[in-house]
């Protein structure tokens, strides 16, 4: 065969892959306008907590936020970030707090989930700390204690360290960034910057966020005990995820770009405000580890304490008793 008849082969071949490969790419394009059509706005979401349920204008967009009024020192919640987060997760704290004490109660949708604004934006740890340090320093109106779930934990312990006349205490329930290594690796990375380019991670979202596959991923990776994984939680869950713009916060979340670089050195072994850190005793097969915790409290013994507790990643959920004891103990409750 002759150059010119193998170039004119490969030039058809390049053709008809491009062809295809456009096809496929309008396919896509076509799916995801039509899925968006069928999708509500945040806002049409049940509110996550039995609090009153407040706007708050931030830097970079309209948060969600709810509140119980009361007196002393307020308490603020900060819910995880994942695939499906919402203030629904600290739904147990919330309920013991409005129970127990006459405190005032806040608890802050993040930017990007819940009832938060979900719109196109640059999702980064330099944006969820603006929105932190709006938040605190224009909602409480004192020195709040915080309680902070998983990788809201390392932004609650950022505002500690940056702004700490706005914290008074952090509770930090099983935080992330104690582990060896973060984040994908970096052919999982391309893997997903491919997949945000082509749409594919759009409808590939909304469809692992269905209510098995969300159960799957709370048996496996979040909760010690499958029975002890609640309806309340799985139900606002699936809901929070069909929602227009949902997964635009998660994709960075599992692409790596929202962990704060070397939190727990310069972050964490660094705080000053009373922390404490609340951990699984047994881990398990839960998707966080905390192997680098030992080297943090040894680096600041004087601020930082660390009580194991028993069930997964969510023990006011698991295993409330011991939960709240270890925190009402902490922040003075009683």
């Amino acid at each position: 065969m002759s150059d010119s008849s193998s170039s004119s082969s490969f030039g058809r071949a390049v053709l008809t892959a491009g062809a295809a490969l456009a096809g496929t790419y309008a396919s896509l394009a076509a799916a995801r306008w039509a899925y968006r059509r069928t999708l509500p706005s945040p806002l049409s979401l049940p509110p996550a907590l039995d609090l009153e349920p407040r706007p708050v204008e931030t830097p970079d967009g309209r948060a969600q936020c709810y509140v119980r009024p009361g007196t002393g020192p307020p308490v603020v919640l900060l819910h995880s970030f994942n695939a499906v987060a919402s203030s629904r997760e600290m739904q147990p704290i919330a309920e013991h707090l409005t129970a127990t004490t006459d405190r005032p109660v806040y608890a802050l949708d993040w930017l990007g989930f819940g009832r938060s604004d979900r719109g196109p934006r640059a999702y980064a740890p330099a944006l969820y700390e603006r929105q932190l340090y709006h938040f605190l320093d224009e909602v409480p109106g004192a020195p709040a204690d915080v309680i902070a779930l998983s990788l809201g934990g390392e932004y609650a312990a950022q505002g500690a360290l940056q702004a700490a006349p706005l914290v008074r205490r952090l509770v930090l329930v099983s935080p992330t960034g104690l582990a060896p290594t973060q984040g994908p690796s970096t052919p999982g990375r391309l893997g997903l910057a491919l997949a945000d380019h082509t749409g594919t991670f759009e409808l590939l979202y909304h469809r692992l966020t269905r209510r098995a596959s969300l159960r799957d991923y709370y048996a496996r990776q979040i909760f010690l005990s499958p029975d002890a994984i609640p309806n309340a939680l799985l139900d606002y869950a699936e809901q929070t995820a069909q929602v227009r713009g949902a997964y635009r916060a998660p994709l960075r979340f599992v692409d790596g770009t929202l962990s704060v670089p070397n939190v727990s050195d310069d972050v964490y072994a660094r705080l000053y405000r009373p922390t404490l850190f609340l951990t699984p005793t047994t881990p398990g097969s839960t998707v966080q580890s905390f192997e680098r915790l030992p080297a943090v409290l040894s680096q600041n013994a004087r601020d930082l304490s660390h009580q194991a507790l028993p069930g997964g990643l969510l023990p006011h959920w698991e295993a409330p008793a011991p939960f709240f004891d270890a925190v009402d103990a902490f922040l003075d409750l009683h």
